[in-house]
């Protein structure tokens, strides 16, 4: 394939009036805005709200548009052309499967979390039958060298539980490059023409074995297909945050994905997670290119997936979002400061997309799908500056008017467009909430019951009033910051539902109380009367301290589950497969994890079957300086060792069979203290390596 396929005549008309709509609104709301104004004085500050609008105005009709077209597909009963829809469904059964790996790329994350979730997918694949079509990777980055050793336990001990060897692979990587992108590259590198398709999940993903092996089929019955992306839903949230994350993600998600499914059809979105891929074109086309860039660190392509997806596209392979799937989970950030964290890097990714947007050969709805990300950032300083160059305009057009204007100018000022303006606005950013609510309201007895959903909808669309303002003035810095050329780092997400410290709220958001309690009296002295449209925004920066510190806890989030409210199907309906995962994990012991590499000849075995490097030297013998580092570790003991040089004589087989010997030879003299305590520690009836494998 060398060109995208033809667009179908139904295609056509769907992008027609998804485009023709989106249009329509934008400039309904445009003439509004432009009547609103007729017959005053302007300003320029007037010209700056006149040119940021429709900028702003037309991601609104977008996304007003998406949840109507899914809307108007659940009315209909779904999409007849949607690939997963397709005849092969009708003998699904006999769709034969081919050689699929599960790879699931990690970075320093909780090791029992993971290992949890690949035995429950592996048992929930067992009792589909077609187990032996499927592989699971661990590909780990992790940069922790206890995160190293205890995943090396972890994954003898999977397959040891599930007679699974030769079926899960762990690989850790030694050169570190270009984050998750590079990491499944590596994967694709080494093992790709093995398979025919790889699923790829993220360290908190889960998916059900009947969609695993859905998915296979319905890419073998359409070989033009590239991506199939499902739609995950957050789960396992406990603090009140993740709670209200994962049940706007069921009520509200599932919607605009199935409109997107329905404008764009083959040309959907990739997430970069629990989504199908066809790894040959995947390897052959989407090598994600090198940014042309002064600085050379600022040149790889953090958000990886849109991009991925513009290219697989472009070589004529569809990108569809398998919009109704079940069993596709994933985790959300448990706190608005895990999420500003996560934004950030997401903020660094997308306004990189910037360079593949006008890119040769990329499909129309590839750019509409990179523009979308792109605003998703930079409609917040938009914001922004419309509302500051807004109140300026107001203020000196009302002084303007009431110095020397006639009667008739001040009705001017307030004539009805500036009405029909706020809303028309309304309509299209809270008329979708209430069309997600509908279409979940058949299935009320998941949430709750009606009385239940129907609240928890209120309390969330509260919630996320007031978690605007907050979200634009941060998602503003980072726009500046990531232009201004500070460097972003991926690092590993918080999962865990830990509560933030009231001071670490105060310290980290108190600017806002600050500049909301500051502007508002500034805003009503001199707007008057129509500074009150301003008092959520002021609400949202007033509250913003106390919002984070208590919606981050769990005690909040009990509360409200034991109230019935922001239930979930997964919570009504616990599935097999997220069993186990929201339990806290067992209490490690408080010695170092690694050392259990130089002195537990079981835990020493696992490492050096997987480290894969020969003895250093010829005949095993050590560079000066890494024979310098084995005697200081031996002399001054574990804590004199940096994060670097732990993994550095981890990586070296010799030098860890070297230490493992001399360790357990040397009188206790000629070791440093803290080695007599971890040999006890080793030789006692909790052995570290039994725990290991246990877990």
């Amino acid at each position: 394939m060398s060109a995208p396929t033809p667009p179908t005549d139904d295609f056509v008309v769907r992008r027609s009036v998804f485009l023709g709509l989106s249009i329509f609104l934008t400039a309904t709301g445009f003439v509004l805005m432009l009547n609103s104004y007729s017959g005053q004085h302007k300003s320029w500050e007037d010209y700056v709200c006149v040119g940021v609008f429709p900028l702003l105005f037309s991601q609104i009709a977008v996304g007003f548009t998406l949840a109507l077209f899914g809307f108007f597909d659940r009315l209909r009963g779904g999409d007849r052309h949607h690939i997963m829809r397709g005849p092969w469904r009708e003998k699904e059964d006999s769709v034969p499967l081919a050689a699929t790996a599960i790879v699931i790329p990690v970075y320093n994350e909780e090791v029992a979390r993971v290992s949890k979730a690949v035995a429950n997918m592996w048992r929930s694949l067992e009792k589909t039958g077609q187990i032996e079509h499927f592989d699971f990777y661990i590909c780990s980055d992790s940069t922790d060298a206890d995160h190293w050793v205890e995943e090396e336990c972890a994954w003898l001990s999977l397959c040891q539980k599930l007679n699974a060897f030769g079926k899960i692979f762990y690989r850790k990587r030694r050169h570190r490059i270009n984050g998750k992108s590079g990491n499944v590259a590596d994967f694709c590198r080494l093992w790709g023409k093995r398979y025919r398709y790889m699923i790829v999940l993220d360290a908190d993903s889960v998916m059900i074995g009947p969609t695993l092996v859905r998915m296979v089929r319905a890419m073998e019955a359409n070989p033009e297909a590239g991506i199939i992306q499902t739609q995950p839903y957050m789960v396992l949230g406990t603090s009140l945050f993740r709670r209200v994350l994962q049940f706007s993600s069921h009520v509200y998600g599932g919607l605009f994905s199935q409109g997107c499914s329905m404008a764009q059809m083959s040309s959907g979105s990739y997430w970069g997670h629990n989504a199908i891929i066809r790894v040959a074109p995947f390897i052959e086309y989407c090598d994600l290119p090198l940014l042309p860039v002064p600085d050379p660190g600022k040149r790889h392509v953090l958000s990886h997936d849109t991009v991925e997806a513009a290219l697989m596209r472009r070589a004529g392979y569809g990108v569809w979002i398998a919009y109704d799937e079940p069993g596709s989970y994933e985790e959300g950030p448990p706190n608005l400061s895990d999420m500003l964290t996560r934004d950030r890097r997401w903020c660094a990714g997308n306004l990189q997309h910037f360079w593949f947007l006008f890119a040769r050969g990329i499909e129309m709805g590839s750019r509409l799908q990179i523009w979308i990300g792109l605003m998703s950032y930079l409609c917040s300083p938009l914001w922004l500056i419309f509302l500051v160059a807004g109140s300026f305009g107001a203020y000196f057009r009302a002084r303007f008017l009431t110095l020397s204007a006639a009667p008739e100018d001040l009705g001017a000022a307030t004539s009805s467009g500036a009405g029909l303006l706020l809303v028309l606005t309304l309509v299209l950013l809270f008329l979708p909430r209430l069309l997600g609510l509908l279409t979940t309201l058949p299935r009320a007895r998941q949430f709750g019951g009606i009385f239940r959903l129907l609240l928890s909808a209120l309390l969330e669309n509260l919630m996320s009033v007031l978690m605007a303002p907050v979200l634009m003035m941060f998602h503003t810095l980072f726009v500046l910051l990531t232009f201004s050329g500070w460097q972003i780092k991926w690092t590993t997400q918080n999962r865990a539902d830990t509560g933030l410290r009231f001071t670490h709220c105060l310290a980290l958001y108190g600017w806002l109380t600050c500049l909301g309690l500051i502007t508002y009296p500034i805003a009503g002295q001199f707007l008057g009367h129509p500074a009150i449209w301003l008092l959520p925004i002021f609400a949202g920066w007033t509250l913003a301290p106390l919002l984070a510190w208590v919606t981050s806890g769990r005690r909040l989030g009990r509360i409200f589950k034991s109230c019935g409210l922001f239930v979930t199907p997964e919570e009504a309906q616990p599935p097999p497969e997220l069993q186990g995962l929201g339990d806290d994990g067992a209490e490690l012991p408080p010695s170092p994890l690694w050392v259990q590499a130089l002195l537990s000849p079981y835990v020493q075995a696992v490492h050096l079957s997987l480290v894969r490097q020969g003895p250093s030297g010829d005949g095993g013998a050590p560079t000066q300086s890494l024979a310098e580092l084995r005697e200081r570790l031996i002399r001054d003991g574990p804590q004199a060792l940096d994060a670097k040089e732990k993994l550095r004589l981890l990586w070296d087989g010799e030098t860890v069979f070297w230490l493992h010997q001399e360790l357990w030879a040397r009188p206790g003299t000629q070791l440093h203290p803290s080695w007599i305590h971890l040999q006890t520690e080793c030789g006692n009836n909790r052995l570290l390596s039994d725990y290991l494998m246990a877990r």
